[in-house]
């Protein structure tokens, strides 16, 4: 599956540079967890912070896009 991946931060906003989409493993669910589909998805604020690495820099890979719209699988 594709996703939008970064793999440093960017300390001079400029995301464009970090920002790569690549192929990605298919999740696989947990019991509790379920799986859908993903036409498209924004960024926030949330994500900004993270790829700059502040309040505190999160591990890397990390896949990008916390607003999804969403469509659950059978």
């Amino acid at each position: 599956m594709k996703a939008v991946v970064y793999r440093e931060y960017a300390p001079d906003d400029d995301y464009a540079k970090i920002l790569k989409v690549e192929d990605i493993d298919e999740p696989k669910p947990k019991q509790d967890e379920v799986i859908f589909t993903n036409k498209a998805s924004a960024l926030n604020y949330n994500d900004i912070w993270g790829m700059r690495g502040v309040p505190i820099p999160g591990p890397l890979p990390h896949v990008s896009g916390s607003d999804v719209p969403e469509m659950l699988l059978p």
